[in-house]
């Protein structure tokens, strides 16, 4: 009986490095070229290659920097809404304090706290007895709807599908 060899299966880069060396030596073959020229040709290809790794390297960093940020923004936002939380509760509190007690100013040194008439405000009780002409309309476009209908063939004026692309990066 025969020792078996072990076969190690090839990598991901192994296998794309062959097919490209293959695809690389059947360009050369068909443009007969010298073998100066096959070797300057060789050095070109490496070197873009090289330049695009390294592209696609600053394209990563560049999302994980903004992933970072957007995280960061959430985090800042979330103790900002804290902070104007325990502001709007303080305020209120004191307010009421004062309305309870009929103050209407407190002095201190550096700040004065006052209780002032905000300007008059409408208060809507029941909407759907608003007569027509102070009710405002604005029409607003069902974007939806419309691809909707001109995914079936239907012809919508003013409104065409358009194809955009976007440059993916793996």
């Amino acid at each position: 009986m025969e020792p078996k060899l072990a076969i190690e299966p090839l990598s991901l880069a192994e296998v794309a490095f062959e097919h490209f060396e293959e695809f690389f030596n059947s360009i050369v073959e068909q443009a007969q070229f010298t073998p100066e020229q096959q070797l300057t040709l060789g050095e070109q290809l490496k070197a873009s290659i090289e330049k695009r790794d390294k592209l696609g390297n600053v394209l990563m960093w560049l999302d994980g920097q903004a992933d970072l940020l957007r995280e960061k923004e959430l985090q800042l936002a979330a103790r900002r809404h804290l902070f104007q939380k325990f502001s709007e509760a303080l305020r209120s509190s004191l307010h009421d304090q004062m309305l309870d007690w009929g103050i209407k100013k407190v002095e201190g040194q550096e700040f004065s706290f006052t209780v002032k008439k905000n300007p008059q405000r409408v208060e809507i009780l029941e909407a759907e007895k608003i007569p027509p002409e102070y009710v405002s309309y604005t029409p607003t476009i069902d974007k939806a709807a419309i691809k909707c209908a001109l995914e079936e063939g239907k012809q919508v004026p003013g409104a065409e599908l358009a194809q955009s692309t976007r440059l993916e990066v793996r």
